[in-house]
Formats: C-alpha cells, sequence, structure tokens
C-alpha cells in the first residue's frame, strides 16, 4: 500500500473537493426525487383518467354498435324505394284518371 503524507493544504483541498462533491450529489439527488414524484402524479392520474375513459369507451361501442347494419339498412331502403316507385307511378295514373272524372261531372268548375 502507498503511503503518501499530505501537506495540510492538500488535505484541506482534498476535503473541500470532498464536500462539494457530496454537496452536488445530494442537489443531484433532489432534484431527481423531485421529477420522480412528478413522474409518479401523471401516471396516476393518466391510470385514473384511463380508468374513466375506458367507461366512455364502452358506452360510445354499445351506442355505435347499430352502425354495422347500416349498409343492410341502406340496401334495404334502396329496395323499398324501387319497389315503391311503380305504386307512386300507379297512384299518380289514378289522381288524375280521378281529376279528369270530376272535371268531366263538373267538379272542377266553382
Amino acid at each position: 500500500m502507498f503511503l503518501i503524507e499530505l501537506t495540510p493544504d492538500v488535505e484541506n483541498t482534498i476535503r473541500i473537493v470532498w464536500w462539494i462533491g457530496l454537496i452536488v450529489a445530494l442537489i443531484v439527488t433532489v432534484i431527481d426525487v423531485y421529477f420522480l414524484i412528478r413522474v409518479i402524479k401523471a401516471a396516476r392520474k393518466i391510470d385514473s383518467l384511463a380508468g374513466r375513459t375506458l367507461a366512455a369507451a364502452g358506452g360510445i361501442a354499445g351506442n355505435t354498435s347499430a352502425l354495422k347494419n347500416l349498409t343492410a339498412t341502406n340496401e334495404v331502403a334502396a329496395a323499398l324505394i324501387a319497389n315503391a316507385t311503380p305504386i307512386v307511378n300507379v297512384a299518380d295514373a289514378i289522381d288524375k284518371k280521378l281529376t279528369l272524372v270530376s272535371n268531366f261531372f263538373g267538379g272542377g268548375k266553382k
């Protein structure tokens, strides 16, 4: 083992550097703890909001589940319109004939 005799000036310098290092380490540790506490608080808030979001997402999924049937509904509506068109044409023809009959018997005159 090396035995080095230190002069009082060197010994004091080493102590001063050592204390400065300890103080800097303490400051860095306090800053790290502060940021760690902030991260933990943020994580807890995210967890809380995620729990609320999960409930809302379930409601949204339930409320929009009928949308998957929208294509089938549109196809049925198109078929209904296609089948109703001849009925509308016949009804228009009947209306025109009734108007002619009404006019023939004087119902059209006031």
